[in-house]
C-alpha cells in the first residue's frame, strides 16, 4: 500500500513540475531574446553642428574635373580651401583660414559622431567579403579590415521601420568598386545610414552611394557619383570629380487621424391634445389583462353624474 502511495505522489509531483519547468524555460528564453534584441539594435548618430553639412574636411576640398563642377546640397567647409569647382548654391560656405572658426564646432561634432558610432554594440561581423548583391536589415556591421562593395547593390532593408538605423564600421577602408552601389528599401532612410571608416574611396562612377561617411582620414570620389548622404573627413582631404552630394533629411512620421462625419438633428415641436384618462385595464393577446388606462368620454361623465343624483 505504501509503495502505491509513493508512486501516486511521484506521478502527481511530475505533473506539477512539468508545466512549472516549461514556464521557467519560456521565461529564460524570453529574457534571452529581449536581451539579444536590445544588444543588436542600433541607434542613430547625432551629428550636432555637422548635420547641416554635405561636405566637410580638415584640410583641402577639391574638384578634379574642370569640365564640370561638383554640386553639394548642403553646407561645405574646409579650413584650408574649398575649390572653385565645388559648388553649393543656397547653402553656407566656409572657405579657408579666415572662416575656420565658423566650422570649428562642426569639426568637433564630426569627431564626436565618429566616437559615438565606434561605441555601439556590434550586430554582425561581415569580414572582408564583398557586400555587393546582399540585403541587410538594421544593425551595426563590423569588419576587422576593410569593407568592399562590388558586383551589385548592397540593399538596406528597413523592415517597414522609418527609424531603422544602419551603421557600418571598418578598421581600414571603405571601397566601392565599379558596378557596386548602395540602395535602400522598405522604409529605410539615407539619414539613418552611417559609415565609420579609416578612409573611403568611391570608384563606382555613374552609380549611387547611400549614407553619411565619417572618415578618420581622406575621402575620394571618382567621376559622376551621387551620394545620398554626407562626406565628412576628420583629418584629411575630400576630393571630388564632378559628383553630386545630397544631404539627407529624415521624413517626418505620417500621422493618420480618423475623421467622422458630424450629423445635425433638428427637433420638430409637436403639440398633442390628450383627453382625460382614468385607471382601467387593457387586454393583451392570449387573454392576459394588464393594468392600463381607458379613455373617459363626455357621455360617461354625464351618465355618472345623473346616476349619482337623488332619485
Amino acid at each position: 500500500m505504501r509503495l502505491f502511495k509513493d508512486r501516486a505522489w511521484a506521478t502527481r509531483s511530475r505533473s506539477i513540475a512539468t508545466p512549472t519547468i516549461g514556464l521557467l524555460v519560456l521565461t529564460v528564453v524570453g529574457f534571452a531574446l529581449a536581451f539579444a534584441g536590445s544588444a543588436r539594435s542600433a541607434t542613430t548618430i547625432n551629428l550636432g553642428a555637422a548635420a547641416s553639412f554635405g561636405a566637410l574636411s580638415f584640410t583641402a576640398m577639391t574638384n578634379a574635373d574642370a569640365a564640370g563642377p561638383t554640386v553639394v546640397s548642403g553646407d561645405v567647409g574646409s579650413p584650408t580651401s574649398v575649390g572653385a569647382g565645388v559648388t553649393n548654391p543656397g547653402f553656407a560656405r566656409f572657405d579657408g583660414p579666415s572662416q575656420a572658426a565658423g566650422m570649428a564646432s562642426a569639426q568637433a561634432a564630426v569627431t564626436a559622431a565618429y566616437l559615438a558610432a565606434e561605441a555601439q554594440p556590434s550586430t554582425q561581423n561581415v569580414g572582408t567579403a564583398s557586400l555587393g548583391g546582399s540585403t541587410l536589415g538594421p544593425g551595426v556591421y563590423d569588419s576587422g579590415s576593410s569593407i568592399l562593395i562590388t558586383g551589385g547593390a548592397l540593399t538596406l532593408d528597413g523592415g517597414g521601420d522609418p527609424n531603422a538605423v544602419f551603421i557600418f564600421r571598418a578598421v581600414s577602408d571603405l571601397t566601392v568598386e565599379v558596378g557596386g552601389s548602395v540602395a535602400y528599401t522598405n522604409g529605410a532612410q539615407p539619414c539613418n545610414v552611417f559609415w565609420k571608416v579609416n578612409s573611403a574611396w568611391l570608384k563606382n562612377s555613374g552609380s549611387t552611394f547611400v549614407g553619411t561617411i565619417l572618415a578618420l582620414t581622406q575621402i575620394t570620389l571618382t567621376d559622376n557619383i551621387t551620394v545620398q548622404g554626407r562626406v565628412l573627413a576628420r583629418n584629411a582631404d575630400v576630393t571630388f570629380i564632378h559628383d553630386t552630394i545630397v544631404k539627407p533629411t529624415c521624413a517626418a512620421p505620417v500621422t493618420t487621424t480618423a475623421t467622422t462625419a458630424a450629423s445635425t438633428t433638428t427637433a420638430t415641436a409637436t403639440t398633442t391634445t390628450t383627453s382625460a384618462t382614468t385607471p382601467g385595464s387593457t387586454t393583451t393577446p392570449g387573454g392576459t389583462t394588464t393594468p392600463g388606462s381607458t379613455t373617459r368620454l363626455d357621455s360617461d361623465l354625464t351618465e355618472r353624474d345623473h346616476d349619482d343624483g337623488p332619485e
